[in-house]
């Protein structure tokens, strides 16, 4: 479980390190270079300005009376970010829940954990235990966009999309001419030892297609101001494989991957007394497959997206207690923990989308979910000198194993008339959770059942390069199977009940905006007003004390407003772009009147890249500077100065080569972000090489033949 707290935590070091990096780049070099002189190619790569176009990619539908940020390739690996949520950082309304440097999720717009829905590839990632998908188990290296569409989102992706929907996408078009394409890349930072190398292979032809791809990674340790944060570092690899077929207007897309963080640490869990958490495993194994056809003659285009997807956490904690008697110190209880979950899901979603007839667009989803696992307590008692009086072993299960069922169908159309676009959707779900008794929960068996209906609504009209546009949404989230059933202690004192009465989740979000494109130096702008009303949050509330420890419940117990207002802007003089992001939110609770921190602090960002072709071969240069203003009226624990922070890049094309330099926080200043528990990085030195090339294959028939 993921309960942050302040302190610092374990995890340990490992090979190899940033030297290594520096290896690993210089053999991609000479490797691409040898590769291209031996094909004869010509380069590949092309240097691209930032963009973030507004409805630019549909996510499950197109959708232009919503608000969508897109975020390309070039956008994405900006300063060389270490993992997948990095990359976020600048987007209004996104913020880090950070227990790691490894370990965090995304608040969206003041909600964040399982009341995001994260998708990737059209693949759900949110489980039915814990507090939020890990989104660092998605190789950074392998992103070719990500959208971020804010605001509730139930009519069209069920539940978890409370607060809104983020999809990366990894996948580019298997056809088209016969080819091979190699693509390779490595990256590294210092101090800390960061490092990163990926290799990705593309077989090409205008029917058939496949793709290979294997990569590794690693932090050796988070490194601040203030110095190295003990058991902070992380180490991965991944692999994955894809095949496609084409026949006519028939498309097949196979694809298997998996995922693997070992030895995570986790210095929020840490404190003076030696308290520590880390994570020796997190894994994800995916095998998705997709089947579509493109309709004729009136006829809908039909796709059918199933995946089997599988899960692996294995959790260790250690918690020190003091032992007091009469007021005086007498010792320690020193209780050690290790959890080991498996979660297993599958899905199948058909649809049908007939584009004569406003884009109307029948869908249904059905989805089996299931998680189970072992958890092992050892309590040590030990004197102040550290003798050991008293051990005590137990094996149980936090929760006995369980399953969550659901189905749903949806429906969305879209009409135009005189240039007025009217978007309507609706979709209702059907949940049943069931927990079984086993020898050694204690739980009976347990029955859930959820249903809600979803609906969502807008409009948008543009006048030349001005579009307003009005979005009305409802949006739940089903409470996770950890939430019903579990019980057990968590760090070591405290004893939490889960409860099968929990209602769902609900939101419901209004926004209002104007965006524009194509307005002289003005590429494009977006200027949005939104608010959200959200009920029956869970969270853990406290029952009273039994036998000394402290006893909590999961509970429905919080009203919330969520407002705010968010400001994009590009523009571009001749080869000079400047891009402004802003936001200015606010939240308090309904029900107590009490400001809330949850959805971050007022901050903006400018981005500004200009060539730098005289200083290096194709050469640009790219400056972020960040502001964020201080969290106040809160306890000590989630208060936070203001802080700004400004990084530096340089990149160059050289002989087709696309090498990167960056200098991150460079003032060297401490921070914590608005809803972390870590501090951040101080100025580091980070490096990216990236080589695309066309390879020779004798098997690959030449064109023509």
């Amino acid at each position: 479980m993921e309960h942050a707290g302040r302190g610092r935590a374990g995890g340990r070091s490992f090979e190899p390190s940033g030297s290594r990096a520096v290896a690993v780049a210089v053999a991609l070099l000479a490797l691409g270079a040898g590769s291209a002189r031996a094909a004869g190619v010509a380069d590949t790569v092309t240097v691209l300005p930032p963009v973030i176009i507004p409805g630019s990619r549909p996510l499950d539908a197109e959708r232009q009376t919503t608000t969508t940020v897109r975020l390309d390739r070039t956008r994405l690996t900006r300063f060389v970010p270490s993992t997948a949520n990095d990359a976020l950082t600048g987007v209004p309304g996104v913020d880090l829940v950070k227990t790691g440097p490894w370990a965090s999720h995304v608040s969206l717009r003041g909600l964040s954990g399982d009341r995001v829905l994260l998708l990737v590839d059209g693949v759900r990632m949110n489980g039915v235990r814990g507090h939020g998908s890990q989104s660092s188990l998605i190789p950074v290296d392998r992103i070719e966009s990500v959208e971020v569409q804010p605001g509730a989102s139930g009519a069209q992706f069920g539940s978890d999309a409370l607060g809104g929907v983020i999809q990366f996408s990894t996948h580019r078009s298997l056809f088209g001419q016969r080819a091979a394409q190699l693509t390779m890349q490595s990256r590294g930072s210092a101090p800390g030892e960061a490092w990163g190398a990926d290799a990705r292979l593309r077989l090409l032809s205008p029917n058939a297609g496949a793709e290979f791809s294997l990569g590794a990674g690693g932090l050796d340790a988070l490194v601040t101001p203030e110095g190295r944060e003990p058991h902070s570092g992380f180490r991965e690899k991944n692999y994955s494989g894809r095949v496609g077929f084409r026949n006519g207007p028939t498309l097949f897309d196979y694809e298997h991957s998996v995922s693997n963080a070992y030895d995570i640490g986790l210095p929020a869990f840490g404190d003076t007394l030696g308290s520590r958490g880390n994570y020796p495993l997190q894994a994800r194994s995916l095998h998705r497959l997709e089947l579509s056809g493109a309709g004729e003659d009136g006829r809908p285009n039909a796709r059918l997206l199933a995946s089997v997807q599988s899960g692996r956490t294995q959790f260790d904690e250690t918690t020190v207690m003091p032992r007091v008697i009469n007021n005086r110190l007498r010792g320690y209880n020193i209780v050690d923990a290790w959890d080991r979950l498996q979660n297993h899901s599958v899905t199948l979603k058909p649809s049908l989308q007939w584009p004569r007839a406003g884009g109307a667009l029948l869908a249904a989803e059905f989805r089996r979910e299931s998680t189970r696992g072992p958890r092992t307590t050892r309590t040590t008692t030990t004197t102040t000198a550290g003798a050991v009086t008293n051990v005590a072993s137990s094996n149980g299960e936090s929760m006995p194993e369980a399953v969550r069922q659901s189905w749903s169908g949806s429906g969305l159309v879209a009409p135009s008339w005189r240039g007025v676009r009217l978007e309507l959707g609706a979709r209702y779900d059907s949940f049943h959770s069931v927990a079984d008794s086993t020898e050694i929960s204690s739980t009976p068996e347990l029955s859930t059942g959820d249903s809600r209906w979803s609906f969502d609504g807008g409009l948008a009209r543009p006048f030349g390069g001005l579009e307003p546009y009005l979005h009305l949404a409802s949006g739940f989230r089903v409470p996770n199977l950890e939430e019903r059933y579990y019980r057990d202690e968590i760090h070591g004192g405290m004893v939490v009940f889960g409860n099968p009465a929990l209602s769902a989740e609900r939101s419901r979000s209004f926004e209002v905006g104007l965006r524009g494109a194509g307005l002289g130096p003005l590429m494009s702008a977006r200027v949005s007003a939104y608010r959200s009303e959200v009920r029956d949050l869970i969270g853990i509330q406290y029952l009273d004390m039994q036998f000394g420890r402290p006893r909590f419940q999961y509970q429905n117990v919080k009203r919330a407003r969520l407002e705010g207002l968010e400001l994009q802007t590009q523009l571009k003089a001749r080869r000079v772009v400047l891009g402004l992001a802003g936001t200015l939110p606010r939240a308090r609770d309904v029900s107590t009147g009490k400001k809330l921190v949850d959805p971050g602090t007022a901050r903006v960002t400018a981005d500004l890249t200009v060539p730098a072709t005289r200083l290096v071969p194709n050469g640009q240069i790219a400056l972020r500077v960040r502001w964020n203003d201080a969290v106040t009226g809160v306890d000590s624990t989630l208060a936070r100065p203001a802080f700004s922070t400004t990084s530096l890049e340089v990149s160059s094309l050289w002989a087709g080569t696309r090498v990167t330099l960056a200098l991150r926080n460079l003032w060297n200043h401490s921070y914590r972000e608005p809803l972390s528990f870590i501090e951040e990085p101080g100025r580091s030195l980070a490096f990216s090489v990236r080589r695309d090339l066309g390879v020779g294959f004798p098997f690959l028939p030449r064109k023509g033949m």
